[in-house]
């Protein structure tokens, strides 16, 4: 059964599989559905999908009053044209409540127009499956969401979603939304997805410990060992480590970044070998800071959380909408009980900000092709995205208005080119099987189950084999 949120009519999805994508797609779409969880805790609650709303008339499809046609927008001052409807399928917000979506797609009409109407998946199977059967048919959505990375390149390589170049160049640059972000979306010099979602990493300190052990955030590596030492000195431990079996990259991709972003590329890509001296010095630090137990064990990311709310651990590696988490469920604020920093460069040089963005797609076969391009336009007006940010704690650009100087700071840091740079995440950086192998290696890696060159060689044979070497 399958949920519309519309007016509370329920609906069944009896479309006839078209053509099915090719196995490339099937399997890179299923493979990448492991790690979209950053393990932080969204801000909305959840609700019963199988639960419809009343039937509003002449509200929206998210059951929300609308300007109509000709009807100047309350946000804008400027005169909004009745659009259509646009379909937007998505396994990104089966969960979430209904005035959520209100306050959110029917800003998205007030701004341009349109209405949404959006087909939420309760599981990221049966979405994969839908689109699998849809994407080459006219009856396929205008809007979707899908993953970065190889996924997305695989609908790209087939010809199934649509160049965005012109939407990012006349709009959405215009809104904030950085060139780091785009460049996840890029394949041959055009950009394919905009951002539904962007996820920012930060270290994220607990200020009373900082504070109680005169600590300070950290200007250069070094001092960022010897803050790890101090901790630890005192009966802290610095850093927590999550076991969700995805994990395992976290501190590899940030480390690596740490003394040479290029490295990390490299590996990516397969342009560089794991066993490249240059790697091997990186983990060998990596080990130091393992042996010297500035890490604990990998533990349930709840024990993470609360483990850090009550000081036993100090720092944690994570999305920065976990400041909304943080102070959801365990009473922190920002900037006076916890606050982030970003892992400084050893060489002095630039500090990376590691991301995960959901691309926001339009299917190039579907006849509402032109209507999502429109929507498209309107999405990242600051109306739009103050309402997205307000009742999801995600901010996708650098003008969404913010209460809290904490997050603003991690806003000002993705916008200050000059200082930070922003890299997209391992989990969509490199081919889906080398990856799920790798995390398999890393984990015994934290885990002290293996050494450097144990591993390094092990995921370099593999890494051999998926590139050709």
């Amino acid at each position: 059964m399958l949920i519309r949120k519309e007016g509370g009519l329920v609906m069944k999805l009896k479309r006839i599989a078209a053509l099915l994508l090719s196995a490339t797609v099937a399997a890179g779409a299923l493979a990448g559905c492991g790690g979209s969880g950053s393990g932080s805790t969204q801000s909305s609650k959840t609700e019963d999908t199988s639960t419809g709303t009343e039937d509003a008339g002449t509200e929206d499809t998210a059951g929300t009053k609308t300007a109509d046609a000709g009807e100047e927008s309350a946000d804008t001052g400027e005169a909004v044209s009745e659009g259509g409807t646009v379909e937007f399928w998505n396994d990104k917000m089966a969960n979430m409540e209904q005035s959520y979506l209100d306050a959110i797609f029917g800003e998205v009409k007030n701004v341009s127009g349109y209405t949404i109407d959006m087909v939420p998946y309760p599981d990221t199977a049966s979405y994969q499956t839908a689109m699998q059967q849809t994407i080459r048919d006219e009856k396929a959505p205008g809007l979707f969401t899908w993953w970065s990375g190889p996924q997305l390149q695989t609908l790209v390589e087939n010809g199934l979603v649509e160049d965005l170049t012109p939407v990012w160049d006349n709009y959405i640059y215009n809104e904030g939304v950085s060139q780091g972000v785009a460049d996840a979306f890029t394949f041959d010099g055009k950009v394919y997805a905009a951002p539904w979602s962007v996820l920012y990493n930060v270290v994220f300190y607990n200020k009373t410990v900082f504070d109680q052990y005169g600590l300070k955030e950290p200007e250069t590596f070094d001092e960022f060992l010897q803050l790890c030492e101090t901790l630890k000195s005192n009966g802290v431990t610095p850093i927590a480590l999550k076991s969700d079996s995805w994990a395992g990259f976290i501190w590899f991709q940030a480390l690596l970044a740490a003394k040479d972003v290029e490295l990390y590329k490299g590996v990516c890509d397969g342009s560089i070998k794991y066993t490249d001296e240059r790697i091997v010095e990186v983990m060998e630090i990596w080990k130091d800071m393992l042996d010297k137990d500035y890490f604990s064990l990998p533990i349930d990311w709840s024990d993470v959380r609360a483990a850090f709310s009550n000081g036993e651990v100090a720092m944690m590696l994570e999305p920065h909408v976990e400041f909304t988490g943080m102070r959801n469920d365990y009473g922190m604020t920002e900037g006076e009980d916890i606050d982030s920093f970003v892992v400084p460069a050893m060489d002095g040089g630039k500090r990376t900000i590691f991301f995960e963005a959901a691309p926001l797609c339009v299917a190039s076969n579907s006849a509402q092709k032109e209507d999502a391009l429109k929507v498209l336009e309107s999405w990242y007006k600051p109306e739009v995205q103050n309402a997205f940010h307000a009742q999801s704690g995600y901010t996708n650009t650098s003008k969404v208005d913010v209460d809290s100087p904490a997050v603003q700071k991690i806003l000002d840091e993705t916008a200050d080119a000059d200082n930070y740079q922003l890299v997209l995440r391992f989990y969509e950086s490199t081919p889906d099987k080398l990856r799920d192998f790798v995390l398999d290696e890393l984990m015994k890696f934290q885990l002290k189950n293996s050494s450097v060159e144990e591993m390094l060689s092990t995921i370099q044979a593999e890494a051999d084999a998926t590139f050709g070497n």
